[in-house]
């Protein structure tokens, strides 16, 4: 028996971190709406199927815009992880999503097997194939049960045919049967006739199309200038001829040295076309015309630019020159300026080397006056005792006129030797300005010239000559080289046209040649090896055909023995189910509803075998229930599925989420010993809310179960809260 033995989740969905044991027959995982039960049974089908549970085609539409990544989760990523025990060892299936993921990338899934080797990818996928792990359609259809699909699968009739296939364990017949139908022989038969139709019409165009192709061509030469009438195969000799003796003489006048064909006969075609191709790229190469042209274009050009800046350029130059000139006429030479300004500085120092003097003089007498007033006799000289009279008086008058005159004066003079002084240093500095001005200028100008010279030719520009008048000489030769050599390349454009013509008419002549060639040698491909060999593929692939009809009929005969042999052994153990569900005895419904002792029934279209479910008198039995009754159905129908498989020895597990949902407390009671028979086979996994159905589990099943009970989460700053298990128990 292939058990569940632990189930890993890091940041899938609601779970932050977290480990769960799966190692019991029934594990019940009990909380209210919105704890993360539904989110813990997905990681189980997301660790196994990826992102075909994500997909609009995955028969869920609900998961279409589902979230994987727990919000909030960092830059972990996502990762489940499954273990799986089998009958000789555990494997761990995990699976794991980059944060942030796209569209196109790619999970990274793996197998980590008891003997430490590790499967991912391809390899991994291989395992769990040869492991006969159900692919998504199986598992939802025959492992678990879903709120969003429990009804559908037997109110949509697809989803019920499949449904009771796979119960009577017709899928392999089921899909060798599509895939034989979808081959559909007899269109392809169709498909080959009409491609014979087709082939025939391109045969039959293929046999007008050289005589097409020969009215075509001669249509072309005539417009290239030779006439229907003169067409033979010697014509391209001769067209041959005289495109060499051109080239001989264009060779002549260009003085190019070059070999070229024998126009006396003796070269081949191919020697002549070769040539004949590559002869005007020659041509243009040795003759340099274009290049010349070009060389002399730019050179006249540049010469016109640089002689309109000449004249202004001179003009700049002399005109700075006359102002450097009158400034110093007016002003007087640079060196006479700084003599006179060397002057002018030494007369400033001793105008103020005389005003300081004079400033302390008269601040001794000052404290002289003042040592006077303060004595007893102030007409006795504080140094030597001497008594002068009147002297504190002459004292006094002597600061008097010190301090006005005298240093009005000396203060004038300064004042007078400052002015001189910055009008030189001004002079000196315009004249050095004026010296650089005129500097540039005449460099300028002395470069228009030299660049003028540089393109002039040699013996144009003699000593003392106008360079302009020389420029403008230089001019008009360069005016007429240019007209003679567009002349010349005009000439030749148009002697290269006409061999370009002629290569045309030689390249025509050929195609002329082989489709008048074809136009003879018309054929009947019906009498051809190969036309028969096409018609022995046509018989074979109607064979084939036939034995694909052949193989249809059998494997239709095969279903319906194979669906025969099983209808009455899956009826028995559906009904079984459906009783123990809904609390009735063998034979008499649910309370006497009749409806309830529904079977499968197999019938038999003109399009292959259809599956269907009926009550106890053949009716219809889905149309008239209620959601219980078909919930409980739908329920049955899978256990019994999943009992069969696991009969088979195929990997089976029964995943239920709220499976006891519009039921009653009779049916949840009915369900419960359901499941305690299911767990039997196959590992159950049951998600519901607290409740009757979950103390049932808990209380009246005798098969080991553990409980996990998850805790209230609180949403923290808009992030989905974490999912909490708050319990656990084991009985």
């Amino acid at each position: 028996m292939i058990r569940l033995v632990r189930l890993g989740l890091r940041n899938f969905r609601g779970w932050a971190d977290g480990e769960l044991r799966l190692d019991r027959p029934i594990t019940l995982l009990v909380g209210e709406n919105r704890r993360g039960k539904s989110s813990t049974v997905n990681a189980i089908e997301w660790c196994l199927y990826g992102k075909e549970i994500e997909k609009k085609a995955s028969g869920i539409d609900e998961r279409a815009d589902w979230e994987v990544e727990r919000r909030g989760a960092g830059d972990e990523g996502v990762e489940v992880g499954l273990t799986i025990a089998f009958e000789d060892a555990e494997a761990r299936i995990s699976r794991r999503r980059k944060h942030d993921a796209g569209a196109r990338d790619d999970d990274e899934l793996a197998v980590e097997l008891a003997d430490g080797r590790r499967l991912v990818g391809t390899e991994a996928t291989q395992w769990m194939r040869e492991r006969k792990l159900p692919d998504w359609d199986t598992w939802r259809r025959a492992c678990c049960q879903h709120q969003e699909i429990l009804r559908c699968r037997l109110t949509v009739a697809d989803e019920r045919s499949l449904v009771v296939s796979s119960l009577l364990g017709m899928e392999e017949h089921d899909r060798l049967a599509r895939s034989l139908k979808d081959q559909q022989p007899g269109k392809l038969i169709g498909e080959i006739d009409h491609e014979l139709g087709e082939l025939e019409k391109v045969v039959l165009y293929r046999l007008r199309a050289p005589s097409e192709d020969l009215y075509e061509s001669e249509r072309r030469l005539e417009a290239l200038g030779l006439e229907r009438a003169r067409l033979s195969p010697a014509l391209a000799v001769e067209i041959g001829r005289t495109a060499i003796e051109r080239a001989r003489a264009l060779a002549g006048r260009l003085g190019l040295e070059t070999a070229l064909p024998s126009s006396n006969g003796e070269a081949d075609e191919a020697e002549v076309k070769k040539w004949a191709d590559g002869w005007i790229a020659l041509v243009r190469k040795e003759a340099k015309l274009s290049e010349r042209l070009q060389s002399a274009t730019k050179r006249r050009a540049k010469l016109a630019a640089e002689l309109d800046q000449l004249l202004p350029a001179e003009e700049r130059w002399r005109g700075t020159k006359e102002k450097l000139d009158a400034e110093q006429r007016e002003k007087g030479e640079h060196t006479t300026q700084k003599t006179l300004l060397a002057e002018s500085e030494k007369a400033v120092a001793e105008a103020e080397a005389a005003l300081r003097f004079e400033n302390r003089n008269l601040a001794l007498l000052r404290e002289a006056a003042e040592v006077l007033r303060a004595g007893a006799d102030s007409d006795q000289c504080p140094v030597c005792d001497t008594h002068v009279s009147g002297l504190a008086a002459r004292i006094e008058s002597t600061v008097r006129k010190g301090t006005g005159e005298r240093l009005a004066a000396l203060s004038s003079e300064r004042d007078r030797a400052r002015g001189r002084r910055d009008v030189l240093e001004k002079s000196i500095r315009d004249i050095a300005k004026l010296v650089v001005e005129e500097k540039e200028a005449r460099k300028a100008f002395e470069g228009r010239r030299a660049a003028i010279e540089a393109i002039v030719s040699p013996g144009r520009i003699e000593p003392g000559s106008d360079l302009a008048a020389a420029a403008r000489a230089e001019d008009e030769a360069l005016a007429a080289e240019i007209a003679g050599l567009e002349a010349s390349v005009a000439g030749l454009d148009a002697e290269l046209e006409e061999h370009r013509k002629d290569v045309e008419r030689l390249r025509e002549l050929s195609k002329w040649r082989a489709s008048a060639k074809r136009a003879q040698q018309r054929a009947d491909i019906t009498n051809s090896a190969e036309w028969k060999v096409f018609q022995e593929a046509v018989d074979a692939a109607a064979a084939f055909a036939a034995d694909l009809d052949a193989m249809a009929a059998m494997a239709r005969e095969t279903q319906e023995e194979r669906s025969a042999a099983r209808e009455a052994e899956v009826n028995r153990s559906l009904g079984e189910y459906v009783r123990l569900i809904t609390g009735a005895a063998a034979g008499d419904g649910a309370g006497g509803d009749s409806a309830l002792d529904v079977r499968v029934r197999v019938k038999r279209t003109p399009k292959g075998l259809s599956y269907d479910v009926e009550d106890a008198d053949g009716e219809r039995a889905l149309s008239i229930l209620n959601q219980a009754s078909l919930n409980a159905i739908s329920l049955a129908m899978l256990f019994a599925q999943a009992e069969e498989r696991a009969r088979s020895g195929l990997f089976s597990v029964v995943v239920l989420d709220d499976p006891d949902q519009s039921l009653d407390d009779e049916h949840k009671a009915g369900l419960a010993r359901a499941i305690e028979r299911m767990a039997k086979s196959a590992p159950v996994v049951v998600a519901t809310t607290p409740g009757p159905f979950a103390e049932r589990i808990l209380s009246h099943v005798s098969t080991p179960r553990r409980a996990i009970r998850f805790g209230r989460q609180e949403t923290r700053s808009g992030a989905r809260a974490d999912i909490r298990v708050a319990s656990q128990e084991e009985r």
